[in-house]
């Protein structure tokens, strides 16, 4: 469940710096509610949901939770209910009620955050990759069964290319990507398709020293991950996979883990998101993810 880790991170570094911001201190705590999907407590009034307010300092205010604990710290009551919502509902909440603010964390960080502060923040992610003219299975068993990542591979080996993210991140927008779907089942059929099947499998993540999702440019990449689980391959969206792993509060990416474990940090995500969105975004892979391939 996410905790929001790393924007609690960046409220402790204000903390630390005499709860002055900076130019840096700005844009990561910008950057981290941008895919942040925080909770704000409600109450059933008269069978409708009304979210509770505070009088502060003349502000008329509402808190906001990092995590269910939190949450739990400020209220006891049975009627409160907890509801999690991406960030841009919290925008449009200022936009059409008189709250003027929220407070995060009122039990423990107590940090004020000003209607106009919030509503400053823009390029909010993408929440909907769907489309009509998404990819059969069959289709991305094409896909699939061609991939040729040989630019992107010849690429990362070169070691002068190493800490180069703008280079990598161009050679994967222009590649097919995989990711390693493992689980304890031995699938006969070539296409599985996880509608049918249900969750069967999970992805593989790798979680020395934090929570990296993982990618690979091969099957042959996939064969040397260090797992005892079936192995199935799945071609990705990029741009839904960073979102993902952003708005999930994991720690970053790892291209072809345990064999050129290529990092590539969060915070370089968040500094490049919008990039993927706009270039290595095939909406036609949107319904990827329901389907995994046995190796070649």
């Amino acid at each position: 469940m996410t905790n929001h880790k790393h924007l609690r991170t960046v409220i402790e570094d204000i903390y630390a710096n005499d709860n002055k911001l900076n130019e840096n201190l700005v844009l990561k705590l910008i950057n981290e509610f941008r895919y942040s999907n925080l909770y704000i407590a409600a109450q059933k009034e008269n069978g409708s949901l009304s979210f509770i307010t505070y009088d502060y300092e003349d502000l008329k205010l509402t808190a906001l939770f990092t995590d269910p604990d939190e949450f739990h710290k400020f209220h006891s009551e049975e009627e409160v209910q907890l509801l999690q919502n991406p960030f841009e509902v919290y925008q449009n909440i200022l936009k059409t009620t008189e709250i003027e603010g929220y407070i995060l964390n009122p039990a423990s960080e107590k940090y004020l955050f000003t209607k106009e502060f919030i509503l400053t923040i823009a390029n909010i992610p993408r929440t909907n990759f769907y489309t009509t003219d998404a990819y059969t299975g069959s289709e991305l068993y094409d896909i699939y069964r061609n991939i040729d990542n040989n630019a992107l591979e010849e690429y990362i080996s070169n070691p002068q290319n190493i800490g180069d993210y703008e280079g990598l991140f161009e050679a994967l927008s222009s590649s097919d990507i995989l990711a390693l779907m493992v689980s304890d089942l031995d699938f006969d059929e070539n296409v599985i398709d996880l509608k049918e099947h249900g969750p069967v499998a999970g992805m593989y993540t790798d979680k020395i020293g934090g929570v990296y999702v993982t990618i690979f440019s091969s099957t042959d990449k996939i064969r040397q991950a260090n797992t005892d689980k079936r192995k199935y391959a799945q071609v990705v969206n990029l741009a839904m996979l960073v979102n993902y792993v952003l708005s999930e509060d994991l720690d970053g990416i790892v291209l072809n883990p345990d064999s050129d474990n290529v990092l590539i940090p969060r915070a370089v995500l968040l500094r490049y998101s919008l990039g993927f969105e706009k270039y290595a975004n095939d909406m036609r892979l949107c319904n990827s993810m329901y389907y995994m391939f046995r190796l070649d």
